[in-house]
């Protein structure tokens, strides 16, 4: 559950990752290492101050913020429907249609994105999130559940232009750093699950998971109503008046078909394949550390709580990485983790601490509970909640430097629906490998897909179509023409400044 965020590196790379400057005997650092780092920092300044010209910028990211910093309690979504006597079965297939709804109303949603007003998008879609938390903050009921979720799956009829609000206004050149903040806010997450920490002694699960819905669901209303108002309109140029509503609709995302064949042929085929196996482990990780592996709600709170700590000053570095070093690199360092965690869950149900239980025995006799830190289920499920905050940063780039900028809304659509399509019976799958094959076989797979994709990221990279039609060459000049008026633009606000 939750906006794909889409949860994170990209090429930019600096000093602050290479290797170290030579040092001599009598230095601590050589002036050209001094040099290298002022120009790093002074090139970060500048990054940040062109970002935040724009001030819809600012108002968009508190906003996602916010709702970021409550979306950490996604995390806990299965084994809440679990509490609630849902079998393994019956989540999935839920699920299932759900994602399937989401992909149906992002297709639509990605048409709708360039013919609409996007402020008046990105205020319903933040509306629509607050009525599905206030609906799962009151009731336990399964018909109202199932409804809540559906109006969370039909927004994204107003999220594809939403994203295209905010993503067609970045300057590329500064997209991962830009990208980057808005994962931060991941970290407010740190918040929720505080208080999600003193409730659980005093309510029970399913409870303590109401009560931090209810109360989100109202800071949510107050972001969609600073939304509508704060945001810049942002017009289209609405849909052909010369032909029927369905004609038109199919003939704009023919095109944004083309346009994603021809500009991220090799994104678009990684972020498929990913699909798959993030929604196997999506539905069954924590479950599996849950019910099989005997974990407490209150230790799984801590392993969702620490990825947040560690991973903000690492999202802000691979922002700048990848907008330095390039794309490719970036992407092998991330996702080379991938499998690692899922064999460690894997054999998370034979191997029980990964260092020594004398070194575990002594911890915990210092301080009562750091038990868990040693633990194979925490290493694992920590490095890859850590690693999906940087990953989505990562295909968030890839977005957002490989697409162009015209028809956003639609190629954003098109993008998203297949991946939904590809995810959504993942979660039904799921259920029935958890009910028939046993819980630990689903690692397997997910450790199988993982290597095929990381081989294909080695071996393909992310080489794109050059532009072969008259109409693929004139979206490449549009294109040229919008980056130019922003750095115009940009320049003249300097110069006010």
């Amino acid at each position: 559950m939750g906006e794909n965020s889409t949860s994170d590196f990209d090429d930019r790379g600096g000093s602050t990752l290479e290797e170290s400057p030579p040092r001599d005997s009598e230095t601590n650092e050589s002036p050209a290492g001094k040099s290298e780092v002022t120009r790093e920092s002074k090139g970060i300044r500048e990054s940040l101050s062109t970002i935040f010209s724009w001030r819809n910028y600012t108002v968009y990211l508190l906003t996602a913020w916010v709702y970021n910093g409550f979306a950490i309690i996604y995390e806990f979504f299965n084994l809440y429907l679990r509490a609630l006597d849902w079998d393994y079965v019956l989540i999935g297939t839920v699920v299932t249609i759900i994602v399937a709804l989401s992909a149906a109303s992002r297709l639509v949603g990605g048409y709708v994105g360039d013919v609409v007003d996007r402020k008046r998008l990105s205020a319903l879609a933040m509306l629509m999130l607050a009525m599905y938390h206030l609906i799962m903050g009151v009731t336990t009921d399964f018909i109202f559940i199932f409804g809540a979720l559906v109006i969370y799956a039909t927004m994204d009829l107003a999220k594809g232009g939403s994203t295209a609000y905010i993503m067609e206004n970045i300057p590329k050149e500064h997209s991962g750093l830009a990208l980057s903040l808005f994962q931060t806010g991941r970290s407010w997450g740190i918040l929720t699950l505080a208080a999600f920490g003193l409730m659980l002694p005093i309510f029970d699960f399913p409870v303590s998971m109401r009560l931090i819905y209810l109360v989100s669901g109202v800071f949510l209303l107050v972001c969609a109503l600073a939304r509508a108002v704060l945001l810049s309109p942002s017009p289209q140029k609405g849909r052909a008046k010369d032909r029927p509503l369905w004609r038109d609709f199919v003939a704009e995302n023919r095109q944004a078909v083309k346009l994603i064949l021809s500009y991220m042929p090799a994104v678009m085929a990684i972020v498929v394949l990913d699909a798959i196996s993030d929604s196997l482990w999506r539905y069954g990780a924590l479950i599996y550390t849950n019910e099989e592996l005997e974990f407490t709600i209150p230790s799984i709170a801590v392993m969702v709580l620490i990825p947040l700590i560690i991973s903000l000053p690492l999202l802000i570095k691979v922002g700048r990485f990848s907008d330095v070093k390039g794309m490719k690199k970036t992407t092998l360092l991330v996702y080379s983790i991938m499998p690692i965690c899922a064999g460690l869950l894997f054999m998370a149900q034979h191997i029980e601490y990964w260092v020594p239980v004398s070194i575990v025995d002594a911890a915990d006799s210092i301080v009562g509970g750091l038990e868990l830190v040693f633990t194979t289920p925490f290493l694992a499920i920590v490095i890859k909640a850590i690693n999906d905050s940087l990953w989505a940063l990562v295909l968030m780039t890839l977005i957002q430097k490989s697409m162009p900028s015209t028809d956003t809304a639609k190629v954003l659509g098109i993008f998203w629906t297949v991946v939904y399509v590809v995810t959504s019976p993942g979660y039904f799958v799921g259920g029935l490998i958890f009910e028939f094959m046993g819980p630990a076989n689903m690692f397997i797979i997910i450790m199988i897909v993982n290597l095929l994709i990381l081989g294909g990221i080695a071996k393909y990279g992310f080489r794109s179509k050059e532009p072969e039609t008259l109409t693929e060459r004139i979206g490449v000049l549009e294109s040229t023409v919008d980056q130019l008026k922003r750095e115009i633009e940009d320049f003249r606000t300097r110069r006010k400044l």
